[in-house]
């Protein structure tokens, strides 16, 4: 009788550990299982699920050959996003080549940001990186690759390609990079935004929901030192959710110089930047940062201090 009941709980203690392993697998499924890559296609106009098969992406509207950008949305945020759309045509316009689009919407759409989203940040950057090794296994070149992330999004561009492999992509635009979930985050506080990629600019609008930390290879400031702007308005265009129109209206407005930010210090720009991008400010942030801090209100934006901007790019 003991022998069996031995042999009873070991074989429910083997039940148990078998449903926890499923359990932990179904829960990961539910993360990386719903997250989809598009790409926009010549033919159709449209954004189409990249293709399972490799020997068919390599044969679609995404050539190998040619440079590439991933766009990467925010929390609450996916491809019927306004900004999202328009960065698309705007890649497809001015910087031509293979333009795709990571798509978490299923895990980005909660409320619950801090419970439902953050905690399957580590699952969301293995999934970019795994995409990004799958895109070189098939032969396009990291040196040409542009990856855009707004947010949460920015976060993980940076993540997951560190991941990949530290400088191996060309270029990063960080909007506005998250800050509530990884400033002040020891683990991440650690790591340096410029091991992503060659070139990392962030560009930062906001104080609340955007992170403190000026470490990137160009770090703008929009508006008042980038704590705030002038043209916000309510969620989803606050000054955190300005950033991505604000980056799609620097592809049509050019740089003129205008009167300074509140609570900034005039700088121009070191030797050797390129001669647009020589008219910046500095700004003394809070947290005791100062110096190497520059702003993108050089922009030639379509509105004023006093005007509001409705999203809309004339």
């Amino acid at each position: 009788m003991a022998q069996r009941l031995m042999n009873g709980a070991q074989l429910w203690a083997i039940c148990a550990v078998i449903c926890v392993i499923y359990g932990g697998v179904k829960a990961a499924d539910r993360v990386t299982g719903t997250i989809r890559f598009l790409m926009f296609d010549r033919g159709s106009n449209q954004l189409v699920n990249v293709p399972d098969s490799n020997a068919d992406f390599a044969k679609s509207s995404c050539k190998p050959s040619e440079q590439f950008a991933i766009i990467v949305h925010g929390w609450r945020e996916g491809t019927d996003s306004e900004w999202v759309g328009d960065m698309v045509s705007n890649f497809t316009v001015h910087r031509p080549g293979c333009v795709m689009v990571m798509h978490y919407a299923n895990n980005s759409h909660t409320i619950d940001y801090f419970n439902e989203l953050l905690p399957h940040f580590d699952k969301l950057a293995n999934v970019l990186a795994a995409h990004l090794r799958r895109m070189e296994s098939i032969g396009f070149d990291p040196a040409k690759g542009h990856i855009f992330g707004f947010s949460m999004g920015a976060q993980l561009a940076l993540e997951g390609s560190r991941r990949f492999g530290l400088q191996k992509i060309n270029r990063i635009d960080a909007c506005d990079p998250a800050g509530p979930g990884f400033d002040n985050v020891p683990e991440h506080m650690l790591l340096d935004p410029k091991q992503a990629a060659r070139q990392v600019q962030c560009i930062h609008t906001s104080a609340n929901f955007g992170t403190r930390r000026r470490d990137c290879h160009i770090s703008w400031n929009m508006g008042n030192c980038g704590r705030d702007q002038v043209a916000a308005r309510p969620f989803p265009k606050g000054s955190h959710g300005l950033c991505p129109y604000f980056y799609n209206s620097a592809f049509v407005h050019r740089f003129h110089p205008v009167a300074k930010p509140r609570q900034c210090v005039s700088q121009r720009l070191a030797h050797g930047w390129p001669r647009e991008l020589r008219m910046g400010y500095h700004c003394d942030m809070d947290s005791g940062v100062s110096g190497e801090l520059f702003s993108l209100t050089t922009r030639n934006f379509p509105f004023t201090d006093e005007q509001v901007f409705d999203g809309t790019i004339p």
